[in-house]
């Protein structure tokens, strides 16, 4: 069915009157006629398009929303539209994309989305805050296997604590400082194994970051 442009107008009247808190009327709206409203000048589709794709982060379908602002990214930069709302529409598109992916768990995605966010907006101390975050929650093999390890300590001192309680004290009373010992050594290791890789694992995290600032430094000099 064609339409003509009144109808369009009416279409994007219609769609503007929807309050803004009602994400679920803007988004059964949208989805209802979103063939009529890709046929509104690129302005008011745009408009449709964002507020669609904001209501859609807001219900939390974020699956849904990453897919619109994949599109919605690839069209202000087709268009080459810069500024919206009185906004910087890209960072605020890709800021959103990531800060989606970070509510999928999607930490290496995120992750990569925010360092390109970063090359262009690397002021934005939010951003640096949220790509820490994103290394932070990458947890490396070998940090699993140290957290095996530090579990298998415990398991061996509480080994040690009911030898001690149910053997060594009825019937080897004099070898009861020695599992004592042995009991304390195994948790201290365990401590110190996991405060270690976790101390570890922040370090690195830490120098990521410093390199990657150093290498966006570097290239804004040129």
């Amino acid at each position: 069915m064609a339409y003509l442009p009144a109808q369009h107008l009416r279409l994007y009247r219609n769609f503007k009157a929807i309050d803004a808190a009602n994400y679920y009327g803007i988004i059964r709206y949208f989805e209802q006629y979103e063939d009529e409203l890709r046929a509104l000048d690129d302005s008011e589709y745009f408009d449709c398009a964002y507020t669609y794709t904001e209501a859609l982060y807001a219900v939390g379908a974020y699956g849904q929303a990453i897919v619109m602002l994949d599109h919605l990214i690839e069209w202000v930069i087709v268009q080459n539209i810069t500024r919206w709302g009185g906004q910087d529409i890209l960072a605020r598109l890709l800021a959103r994309k990531a800060e989606a992916l970070t509510q999928q768990r999607q930490w290496p995605k995120a992750e990569h989305v925010w360092r390109e966010y970063l090359k262009l907006y690397a002021f934005d101390r939010r951003a640096w805050d949220a790509l820490r975050e994103c290394l932070l929650r990458q947890r490396p093999p070998w940090l699993s296997r140290c957290w095996a390890i530090c579990m298998g300590l415990f398991f061996a001192a509480l080994t040690a604590a009911a030898t001690e309680l149910f053997v060594v004290r009825p019937f080897f009373y004099s070898y009861n400082e020695a599992i004592q010992a042995l009991q304390h050594f195994f948790i201290g290791l365990a401590l110190a194994v996991a405060i270690g890789a976790e101390g570890l694992h922040t370090y690195r995290c830490r120098q990521n970051l410093r390199t990657f600032a150093n290498h966006i430094c570097a290239q804004h000099k040129r």
